[in-house]
């Protein structure tokens, strides 16, 4: 196997796992049908999330393009109810499954490592498990709701071709994955959201063929 750096990037495809660490957010917390004063809780948290990805590197542009389905796990979003007859709370686990494009601009070198930057286009459904519990009585009730949306982003990072056909990238992107809805729970109430965003780290391996 010839030394990573003495070797051209070559075009093909390639396919890869993907680690995604990510602080993220969610904006514009709404508690529908409350009869007292909403107040969010918690409407940020530290999220984890695994993707595989099929890509292919082009050689008429210095361009990679690759499809990348994820599934990011627990975020908890936290809203109570403020009522003078006891408080209401309601929280929602809400986990994400995305298929998006990546498209990669690169910047070839003859070195090992070429850096990048990319955009990422695509759906993601917003799955939201909503627990509501009166805290006087503690009678609770659930509803799982879905939300599809469209998801968008951008990416910034460097690739490393540690030999012949495998590399490792490092990046960071700043996604948004759109909006969370619990439905209409017991009461009627609901909670509804603006957009879910999450600024992620993002550690691959890619086999290249």
């Amino acid at each position: 196997t010839m030394p990573a750096s003495a070797q051209d990037l070559e075009s093909g495809a390639y396919v890869g796992v993907r680690a995604i660490g990510s602080i993220a957010e969610i904006d514009d917390v709404e508690g529908n049908g409350f009869t007292g004063t909403p107040r969010v809780v918690n409407d940020s948290d530290e999220v984890a999330g695994i993707a595989g990805v099929v890509g292919y590197r082009w050689d008429v542009l210095p361009l990679r393009t690759e499809i990348e389905g994820g599934h990011r796990f627990r975020f908890d979003l936290d809203v109570k109810d403020e009522t003078p007859g006891g408080d209401i709370d309601y929280e929602s686990n809400v986990a994400t499954t995305s298929v998006v494009l990546n498209a990669i601009l690169e910047w070839r070198n003859s070195s090992a490592f070429t850096p990048f930057v990319g955009g990422t286009v695509g759906w993601a459904r917003n799955d939201a498990d909503t627990t509501r519990t009166v805290l006087a009585s503690g009678a609770e009730s659930s509803r799982d709701q879905d939300e599809d949306n469209l998801a968008w982003g951008g990416m910034v990072g460097v690739d490393w071709e540690f030999t012949e056909n495998w590399s490792s990238e490092l990046a960071y992107r700043y996604i948004n994955l759109g909006e969370v809805s619990s439905g209409a729970l017991e009461g009627g109430d609901s909670i509804s959201t603006g957009d879910y965003t999450s600024h992620d780290i993002l550690l691959s391996v890619f086999y290249r063929f």
